[in-house]
């Protein structure tokens, strides 16, 4: 079957009928970035899923849930569910304590490693002094142009324009820095509604929060996009996959448990032994 075509209900068949065989825990995730990355953390008697999708793994726990299949575990990104008010639907459930886990892994030392690997020192440091500021704080506030758009259009139903936003069509590659008023202009012409009606809904949003509205994948562009002159010399050839899976292998487990998704997964089993799903 196709990446993309199991529904939550093939999907809780499938570990049903593998849960016949192995006794262990079972951690379904949304995709197959996430089941690369916690291959490294988890244990050896936990089986990873790939759920294609966040609606999938939601879907496939409640179904797991109501027959009492025990030992399972769903993982999903938090999105903008804090924002609209959508909790977890079930105890057999961890979210991100970002907005995903790309997030997650920026504000992480991650991100250094990643700097030191892929980037020049001496741009970085004529970066910082010039702007006064860390990369990591930069990479934020531009993610944050982006973050708020999409969740203002979440908020008020205006998503269409958001299949229009191109991260890298609104970034200068010269200055590193965002074009915000082609960047609003795009969104209220493709929306039909007034710029004045956006800068009002994104000015509500206030400044709290930030690693949950800035989106991940628009994080790894813009910083793709600035190891190419104002942070390093990164050759094109070096794509947004390239970044995404440097991150994931400079992941330190010291980092990781000072996470609310590590703490989360830790108190879930806690409460499911024998079943374990992260290393000793």
């Amino acid at each position: 079957m196709p990446f993309g075509e199991k529904t939550p209900a093939i999907l809780a068949a499938e570990i049903r009928l593998h849960r016949d065989t192995h006794s262990g825990a079972f951690l379904v995730v949304e995709g197959a970035d996430d089941v690369r990355f916690w291959r490294k953390w988890r244990h050896t008697r936990c089986e990873l899923v790939d759920g294609e999708g966040k609606l999938n793994v939601l879907g496939v726990v409640q179904r797991l849930d109501s027959r009492s299949v025990s030992g399972v575990l769903g993982l999903v990104d938090s999105d903008y569910d804090m924002f609209v008010g959508a909790d977890l639907p079930s105890a057999n459930l961890v979210a991100t304590d970002a907005h995903d886990l790309e997030c997650l892994l920026c504000r992480s030392d991650a991100l250094d490693a990643v700097l030191h690997e892929r980037g020049d020192p001496r741009k970085i440091a004529r970066f910082r002094d010039r702007s006064q500021m860390g990369v990591r704080q930069a990479l934020l506030e531009r993610a944050l142009v982006f973050g708020r758009i999409r969740l203002a259009a979440t908020l008020h139903g205006a998503t269409d324009a958001m299949a229009e936003i191109r991260v890298a069509r609104f970034l200068d590659e010269r200055s590193w820095t965002v074009d915000t008023d082609t960047l609003m202009e795009m969104v209220a012409t493709r929306s039909d509604s007034e710029l004045t009606e956006w800068r009002e809904w994104i000015t509500a949003l206030g400044t709290e929060e930030s690693w949950y509205v800035a989106r991940g994948h628009d994080m790894i562009e813009i910083l793709r996009t600035g190891l190419k002159r104002v942070l390093g010399d990164l050759p094109n050839s070096v794509g947004v996959a390239d970044i995404a899976k440097d991150l994931r292998l400079a992941a330190k487990r010291e980092s990781l448990e000072e996470t609310g998704m590590w703490a989360g997964v830790q108190s879930w089993e806690n409460a499911n032994r024998p079943f374990s799903i992260l290393a000793t």
